[in-house]
């Protein structure tokens, strides 16, 4: 049985991996490739930073994930699609790396993320038009 995600160190390799599988994807490659692989050490601690208040209770994340988003979506617009691939391949690395209680914590918050950030976009969307 593989161990749980206990550590920073954990989620850390958890989305090296899952970036790794991200530029890859040649459905969602190119949105990471022209906003953060300029700086995408400093964003990968950003995203650690985000994971390990969610699944460890640090409180070492500043910002807002849903706003970053909106900006994201000017740029290219985050569709359904887009989500299914980073659901996909969140889910993917989770599984490969990790089982327990938090490994599934992280693939049902992931899920409920995608879900609310594209709920919003949506109104967002209907409303600007």
């Amino acid at each position: 049985m593989k161990s749980d995600i206990t550590s920073r160190r954990d989620i850390e390799t958890l989305v090296k991996l899952f970036y790794d599988k991200l530029l890859q994807d040649v459905a969602v490659k190119n949105i990471f490739e022209e906003t953060v692989l300029q700086h995408l050490e400093s964003h990968l601690k950003t995203i650690v930073d985000f994971w390990d208040s969610i699944l460890l209770d640090a409180d070492n994340y500043r910002g807002n994930v849903t706003e970053k988003h909106f900006d994201l979506d000017k740029r290219f617009t985050l569709t359904p699609d887009i989500f299914k691939h980073w659901l996909l391949h969140w889910n993917a690395s989770v599984d490969e790396l990790f089982g327990g209680e938090r490994a599934t914590m992280a693939k049902t918050r992931a899920q409920s993320i995608a879900d609310i950030m594209q709920y919003k976009l949506d109104f967002i969307r209907k409303n600007i038009s």
